[in-house]
Order: C-alpha cells, then sequence, then structure tokens
C-alpha cells in the first residue's frame, strides 16, 4: 500500500521524487520533509500550538512557525527503522545535520534505508560537521567547553546530542558499506543533487 505522503509527492509535477530526512523547520518545496519532532503532532491538534504559547511552553518563534503552517508540511519519520516507501522510488535523498545524532550502528541502517529507496542513478547528499575541522579547533585550556559543543552535551534530549563524528575517510567508508559506487566531496553550494542552492545552508560542513 502506498502512502499518501508519496502519492502526494508523485503528482507534484516536479518530475522528481525527492525525500529530506531530519527536516525540523527547513520545509523545502517538491520535497518530502520528514522529522520526528513532536511539533508534528502538536500541529495536528487544532489550538495546542495557541495553548502551549500562552501557557510560555513554546516560544514565540516556533509558535510563529506554528501559524505558518510549518510543521503541518512535515511527514513523521524515524530513520532507525525502515523507511515506509518502496524500493528504488527516489531520484534524491538529503539530510542534514542528522547523522551526527544517531550512534554508528543507526547511521549505518540509515545508509542502507536510503541506499534501498534511491533509484540506480539518484543522488543522496548528505552533510554533517567536519570532524576534522572540529578537532583542529581543540583547546587543551579548555577541554570541557570542546566536548560540550563536540557532543551537544546541554542538549536535554538524547536525540539533539552528538553521538557520532565523522571525517572525509570515514563517511565514505559508511557510504560504501551502505552499497554506494559513486562517493565524491562537494563544494558549499555544488554538486548534482536538486535544488541544491535552496538546500545547502552551511558552508563549513562536511558534504
Amino acid at each position: 500500500m502506498m502512502s499518501r505522503e508519496v502519492r502526494r509527492e508523485k503528482s507534484d509535477g516536479s518530475g522528481l521524487s525527492k525525500l529530506h530526512l531530519g527536516c525540523f523547520d527547513r520545509v523545502f518545496p517538491g520535497w518530502i520533509n520528514t522529522d520526528i519532532t513532536p511539533h508534528i503532532f502538536i500541529a495536528r491538534v487544532p489550538g495546542l500550538a495557541w495553548l502551549l504559547y500562552r501557557a510560555r511552553m513554546m516560544s514565540e518563534q516556533r509558535y510563529g512557525q506554528h501559524k505558518k503552517g510549518i510543521f503541518r508540511a512535515i511527514s513523521y519519520l524515524d530513520v532507525t527503522k525502515k523507511f515506509p516507501y518502496p524500493d528504488s522510488w527516489f531520484d534524491a535523498v538529503y539530510c542534514s545535520h542528522l547523522l551526527e545524532h544517531l550512534y554508528p550502528e543507526q547511521a549505518r541502517f540509515c545508509l542502507s534505508e536510503i541506499y534501498r529507496v534511491l533509484k540506480t542513478g539518484g543522488i543522496v547528499r548528505i552533510s554533517v560537521p567536519d570532524l576534522d575541522r572540529i578537532v583542529s579547533h581543540y583547546d587543551p585550556s579548555h577541554p570541557e567547553r570542546f566536548l560540550e559543543q563536540m557532543f551537544e552535551s546541554r542538549q536535554k534530549r538524547a536525540k539533539n546530542q552528538h553521538h557520532w563524528h565523522y571525517n572525509e575517510i570515514s563517511l565514505k567508508q559508511l557510504f560504501t558499506g551502505a552499497g554506494f559506487l559513486k562517493i565524491w566531496r562537494c563544494g558549499f553550494k555544488q554538486g548534482q543533487c536538486p535544488d541544491v542552492a535552496l538546500i545547502d545552508n552551511r558552508p563549513e560542513l562536511l558534504i
């Protein structure tokens, strides 16, 4: 059985099937935008975002996003579980600042699922913090500050913390292990991925 999200995406007139993983509040037109944020479920209950805002449990910025309907445009997808899409369905898959929030075995599973749902000849574009760049900023006089930033340890929820990091070599190995054959490092807003000028937003990342 095909999900409503897949049917809607296939009929959007773009001619391409495009999947955006871990989007949070970055919704791209013509893509299936997915995440696990609780705001997806808050958006489905009329008036709930307003009540949370009035109770000072939601920031003004986040409430403004709810009023714009951003979270109503997002589908729930847990990348640590099998994706709810057929094999060889998407022309492109994109995610940014996602893999570092997964444990290594979860990241390997996620890449295997991306490989499964991607068409032969399809493009996957993944952006992560560059471990080599991170290490180059290490200050021995402030190790605690470095570790807090590296692992996002002050984040209260585990899903918002960093559990692993990659440099160019280890990220290529991750792709190779999932079955990908053509792997290369891209520059900021450069490459073959659709809408690349729109989706890239951090030039310091490893892409």
